[in-house]
């Protein structure tokens, strides 16, 4: 392997793009979250990795409601020291730029024309992840201890 992580597959389980008719603004910006998920599967050596948009519905009607889930199959050379962190933000990162082509080409063909999502950097949303999971820990450390 000439590069620490290796992108196997990937695939889209969930793809729903609904346009509304009743959208106004043809220069609206979509409003997002994405959400990073991984798993790690020790017999078959293979780490997952899941990214999940969706678009954030208000009271103002938006050209597309979306909903996408990609799946990523990576290898990672066990050498390299924080697999995790590289996962999250380089294997999102290339499943991330994956659902932003697919968004276009689903899109270009609705009623808005096509939705271009921003480019976006995982390694904020890796360390807010990384703090709360530690507070999580030492939350439940502070319970545990007081029983």
């Amino acid at each position: 392997m000439n590069t620490p992580i290796k992108l196997d597959e990937y695939f889209f389980p969930v793809v729903q793009v609904v346009a509304d008719p009743s959208a106004e603004d043809k220069e609206q910006e979509l409003d997002y979250k994405i959400e990073v998920s991984l798993s790690h599967d020790k017999e078959k050596k293979f780490y997952q990795v899941a990214i999940e948009i969706t678009s954030i519905q208000d009271d103002k009607a938006q050209q597309y409601a979306i909903n996408v889930v990609v799946i990523g199959i990576f290898r990672v050379d066990k050498r390299f020291k924080d697999i995790k962190k590289m996962l999250y933000i380089n294997g999102a990162s290339m499943l991330y730029s994956a659902a932003r082509e697919f968004l276009i080409t689903i899109t270009s063909r609705g009623p808005w024309g096509a939705v271009t999502l921003p480019t976006h950097s995982f390694l904020e949303q890796f360390r807010k992840e990384a703090k709360n999971m530690t507070n999580k820990t030492k939350k439940t450390s502070k319970k545990s201890s007081k029983k």
